[in-house]
């Protein structure tokens, strides 16, 4: 009889402890009843890097200057192949093989070579100077984000073209539909504030700019810049 009991005892607990195992099992593989809707992300930012090269002040004026010197060099350019050319002309007055046509034509070749080693210099130096002022615009607004990253918890800044896109441009076209982001929200854009700030300091060292909000920046290309006052610091 006690035999049985703990037979019948033994039976009993594997009969719960299936009833368990079974319980458990549909409890992992079941779906959730409510699904669980993600939390919004707040801390990734967006910039218009070409934007801001567009409408910064300092870079504007910088590569104006830049601009201006290399006008000056290539009518420096002109007025030299004209040199040469008229003194090519002298050759066609002197007998070939003579003194003075030998005197010219070594100078021309001689002119000829030093001109073009000058033009060949100037161009390498302008060349590297754009590349630097570039550079360093480049550096002083990615200072600037990581600032303004760092001041208002911002772990990420994506870049974007906020360019108008031309339907009847295919590089227009084929720019719009290779971006990466395909919708944010307007308060995620650093753009307008990335912009004052650099300009601030660009129009006076001494004048502190107020950036408790987004200013109305003049829109120089691409679409229209949110003036919502924000919370960056």
């Amino acid at each position: 009889m006690l035999k049985r009991h703990w037979l019948w005892l033994g039976a009993g607990l594997l009969c719960v402890s299936g009833t368990l195992v079974y319980q458990l099992a549909a409890q992992q593989v079941a779906p959730p009843a409510t699904p669980v809707r993600p939390s919004a992300v707040r801390n990734i930012a967006v910039v218009d890097i070409e934007y801001i090269f567009k409408n910064h002040l300092r870079f504007k004026q910088e590569m104006s200057a830049l601009r201006s010197e290399a006008a000056a060099v290539e009518q420096w350019a002109q007025r030299e192949q004209e040199s040469l050319k008229a003194l090519a002309e002298q050759l066609k007055d002197h007998q070939p093989g003579s003194s003075t046509y030998n005197q010219i034509d070594d100078t021309l070749v001689k002119r000829q070579k030093d001109f073009e080693a000058e033009v060949i210099k100037k161009r390498k130096e302008f060349l590297l100077r754009e590349a630097k002022l570039h550079y360093a615009t480049y550096q002083e607004i990615v200072n600037e984000i990581q600032y303004l990253a760092a001041a208002n918890g911002i772990v990420m800044v994506l870049r974007f073209n906020g360019q108008e896109v031309d339907p009847n441009s295919p590089d227009d076209v084929l720019r719009y539909i290779n971006q990466l982001i395909v919708y944010k929200a307007p308060e995620l854009d650093l753009t307008p504030i990335v912009l004052q700030r650099l300009n601030a300091r660009a129009q006076s060292a001494t004048t502190s700019a107020s950036t408790n909000s987004l200013p109305v920046v003049p829109n120089q290309g691409g679409y229209p810049r949110p003036t919502t006052p924000g919370t960056l610091r």
